[in-house]
């Protein structure tokens, strides 16, 4: 009767060492971040220099609904660089989106790009607004407040990322609120 009942102990030990752990580590953990689309084509390969010296560039895994950002490179190693935008995506976390750019630089051939936050990076050449003329993308997605980004990402979605210029899409803020 002990055999039969340590036999079957064992049985359960090496069946649930086994089964259990490959159910749970099949479930992902939620990361809070997620995204739409990326473009890597159609866009003016604008230059950059860094704005926020604690800022980051990331590398992107995973899906969209769950991806994760890795810290690939700290900007403050990389003042006096410039860089160049390739790709553009946004990013939803904790339910506020941000823009988010695709980044090499140019003066340090060797080292790897990424992901960086628009407010990470500030444009070589800015241009503001005035009667005739709208002001650079970076510039005005600065001044948009978090349902006017929300409300920008839905209209990206349908209407596509970029302009006949080849910059991002702006639109009126009037069609934001």
């Amino acid at each position: 009767m002990n055999r039969i009942l340590v036999a079957t102990m064992m049985a359960f030990t090496m069946l649930g060492g086994t089964i259990v752990p490959s159910v749970t580590a099949s479930a992902a953990k939620k990361t809070g971040y997620s995204r739409i689309e990326k473009w890597t084509s159609g866009f003016n390969h604008d230059k950059y220099r860094v704005k926020n010296k604690k800022g980051r560039t990331y590398k992107m895994t995973g899906k969209a609904k769950n991806i994760k950002l890795k810290t690939n490179h700290y900007l403050k190693n990389y003042k006096k660089t410039k860089w160049v935008r390739t790709g553009i995506t946004q990013i939803k976390h904790k339910g506020d989106w941000m823009v988010y750019y695709y980044m090499k630089p140019i003066t340090k051939k060797k080292h790897a790009g990424g992901w960086v936050k628009l407010t990470d990076m500030k444009p070589v050449k800015t241009y503001k607004a005035d009667k005739y003329h709208t002001a650079d993308f970076d510039t005005w997605y600065r001044t948009l407040n978090k349902s006017q980004r929300k409300n920008y990402v839905g209209w990206v979605q349908q209407g596509g990322a970029s302009d006949g210029d080849g910059e991002p899409s702006q639109i009126d803020k009037s069609y934001l609120n």
